[in-house]
């Protein structure tokens, strides 16, 4: 889908979505294609005032005009016009267009109208998301294939797009990773796709099952062991930055797919633990939005990539591995296994590339939807600035929500073992998420700052948002980038 900025004297037909904010006017060109009030008088009778949600349609000679309530003006901020971008989407979908226009009056509005136009495309962009590789193509079944905004300066407005272009990019290649099935997105696949991806700076680095060995990253290939498919980990790196700077390191979880090992998990709902990936999905989409931006920073990327599966070469509740910074796990359950390959790829990163920062994502803890529910990721730090940064940066999207959670000191000495450093699952099932962040921090080296974020609740919605399609949410994208373009860029 192309998102284009055009000017409102161009000849337009077909569908046309006009936002319209309370006691707003109704778009300039649409008063000269109006030439007998059919608008006004379809406003007056459904009692359109622009309220939030309000919708009236009307028909214009060869246009379809469909005005929406924008709420009111005062109230207007970045992430709500994504989210009106968003809304408009929900609407276009369904009406099988291949060419949507959107024009609004912004007149009263706090902000420019090239700022406006690039909000609501970015919001649309992020709503008219779908994923249909493996369905037939029905010879009726339209869909958008452009979008386009009009205003006073589309060229300014395409300028100030262009960053959130690059997002969105990341925000869909995420999404599309975490959809794909589990038996078409193994570890090597999601690899091949990486080194796929041709964008300046954009380097790639593998560690084969060979070189890890060597390295002794036994809680990566420990959790591997059960599947036919070997594991890996995926290194991007983009060094722009100041030479010589420390950089910042993104760890994300790459469980491919999770059966839960020898610990099986129950048979309902198992098919959506093809979206077990989604934290080095959005590590992979953050690098690609950052690298598209040419950002003047230094990030480092570490996605361990693995299928979790019971077999006869799997590992057991019981087992004993030696992890690589030395530290020896006791596995008490093989279904606690994306805080183990966390473990090994959070150590690489530091022993590798010396980073000052470390975040990791990962949909650790199936607990984190009843402690916080389906609109926010867990936030996990120590570091009081790392955590305002990112909970700043999460304020600054549409639905990339954080909420801090404690690592309260005795939650620590819950995943002591009897007969190794640590074991992978606390003794007692109470606050289980605090737990398997600890767990994660026992491998952060002194002087390092770190975060962990648990977006096992946002990586993946049943229903549809409106800047999120039912499915792979692309959660993290956003927050991340932010957080580097407020943080990390010299």
């Amino acid at each position: 889908m192309q998102i284009i900025f055009d000017d409102y004297k161009s000849k337009i037909k077909g569908l046309v979505l006009v936002p319209v904010f309370e006691k707003g006017d109704i778009c300039p060109f649409l008063k000269k294609e109006d030439t007998h009030g059919f608008i006004s008088k379809a406003v007056k009778a459904d009692k359109f005032e622009g309220k939030e949600g309000q919708i009236c349609v009307v028909f214009l000679s060869d246009l379809r005009v469909v005005l929406f309530g924008a709420g009111n003006k005062s109230k207007v901020t970045k992430v709500s016009l994504q989210k009106l971008g968003g809304q408009l989407a929900s609407i276009a979908k369904p009406l099988q267009k291949e060419k949507v226009y959107i024009a609004l009056d912004s007149t009263g509005v706090e902000m420019p109208e090239t700022e406006i136009l690039a909000q609501v495309a970015f919001g649309f962009g992020l709503g008219a998301y779908s994923f249909d590789v493996y369905k037939q193509k029905k010879e009726d079944d339209i869909q958008i294939s452009e979008v386009i905004l009009l205003g006073k300066n589309p060229e300014e407005a395409q300028e100030q797009f262009e960053p959130l272009a690059a997002i969105l990019d990341g925000v869909y290649e995420t999404r599309d990773l975490v959809s794909e099935p589990s038996n078409m997105m193994t570890p090597s696949e999601f690899v091949d796709v990486a080194e796929s991806i041709k964008i300046k700076n954009f380097d790639t680095d593998v560690v084969d099952v060979k070189q890890m060995k060597k390295l002794g990253m036994n809680l990566v290939l420990g959790v591997g062991q059960g599947s036919i498919h070997e594991p890996y980990l995926l290194v991007v790196k983009y060094m722009k930055g100041k030479k010589g700077a420390a950089p910042l390191l993104l760890v994300g979880k790459g469980v491919c797919f999770d059966s839960g090992g020898i610990s099986l998990k129950p048979g309902k709902d198992m098919g959506d633990m093809k979206y077990d990936m989604a934290g080095a999905a959005a590590v992979l989409g953050t690098m690609i939005s950052i690298a598209k931006m040419g950002l003047k920073t230094n990030v480092v990327a570490v996605m361990p990539l693995v299928e979790n599966m019971p077999s006869g070469t799997a590992l057991k509740p019981g087992d004993v591995v030696q992890s690589m910074s030395g530290k020896t796990v006791e596995i008490l359950n093989t279904d606690a296994e994306g805080r183990l390959i966390l473990g090994d790829a959070v150590w690489y990163g530091q022993e590798k590339f010396k980073p000052d920062t470390v975040i990791d994502m990962a949909t650790l803890t199936g607990v984190m939807t009843y402690s916080l529910g389906t609109e926010y990721a867990g936030l996990f730090t120590d570091d009081e600035k790392l955590a305002k940064d990112l909970e700043q940066a999460s304020q600054e999207t549409v639905m990339d929500h954080l909420w801090r959670l404690p690592l309260h000191a005795n939650y620590n000495k819950l995943i002591n073992s009897d007969i190794a450093d640590m074991a992978n699952l606390a003794s007692s099932p109470e606050a289980g998420s605090s737990t398997a962040a600890h767990f994660i921090g026992r491998f952060i080296q002194p002087g390092v700052k770190w975060a962990h974020l648990d977006i096992a609740s946002k990586a993946w919605t049943k229903r549809d948002l409106p800047c999120s399609p039912k499915g792979a949410t692309g959660f993290g994208v956003q927050l991340l980038t932010r957080y580097i373009l407020n943080t990390r860029v010299s």
